[in-house]
């Protein structure tokens, strides 16, 4: 049986509507975002011209099909925060639980690295185990809970905060 070949590598607008697709799904069926509605072509469109060589978007492409994808996202846009960055990891349904989102968040982070990013921030619905013990895996650190912060199907959603820290000995 012959091995599947894959990558991680920066997205390319060709590959925009496979990053669409994955994420609107997330959208209507999880509470890995708080987007409510799928986001249009257009929306999307504006959102990958914002992730420029300082804010990386990364898929993960196995045998020429997009299974996932990962970024860095400012956390603000105030200039005393520019070296903290948020991040985003979304794999496709049908492909989870084949550690993609590991490969993706480790090329994150190293590309954080490379950037000069001092830590990065996640925030993650508590029910959101999967992503939880994703960071954890990648050396996140739990760093705070947010009490009904999120409104979604109905109810209201509690928030955990994770970072990593990516200075010398990557210190906690």
């Amino acid at each position: 049986m012959r091995e599947k070949t894959y990558c991680v590598r920066k997205a390319k607008p060709e590959d925009l509507a496979a990053v669409t697709a994955i994420y609107n799904e997330a959208v209507l069926n999880s509470l890995a975002t708080f987007h409510i509605f799928p986001r249009s072509e257009e929306e999307q469109r504006k959102w990958f011209a914002e992730h420029d060589e300082r804010y990386p978007l990364l898929v993960f492409e196995e045998e020429g099909e997009i299974l996932g994808w990962a970024s860095l996202n400012p956390y603000s846009d105030r200039e005393g925060y520019r070296y903290t960055v948020t991040d985003s990891v979304y794999v496709r349904r049908d492909s989870r639980r084949r550690n993609i989102g590991f490969a993706l968040l480790s090329a994150l982070i190293a590309h954080a690295r490379e950037l000069s990013y001092h830590s990065i921030l996640a925030f993650i619905a508590r029910e959101n185990l999967a992503s939880i013990m994703l960071h954890e895996k990648a050396g996140f650190v739990r760093r705070g809970e947010l009490k009904e912060v999120g409104y979604k199907f109905g109810r209201f959603v509690d928030v955990v905060v994770y970072q990593k820290m990516l200075g010398e000995g990557d210190g906690e």
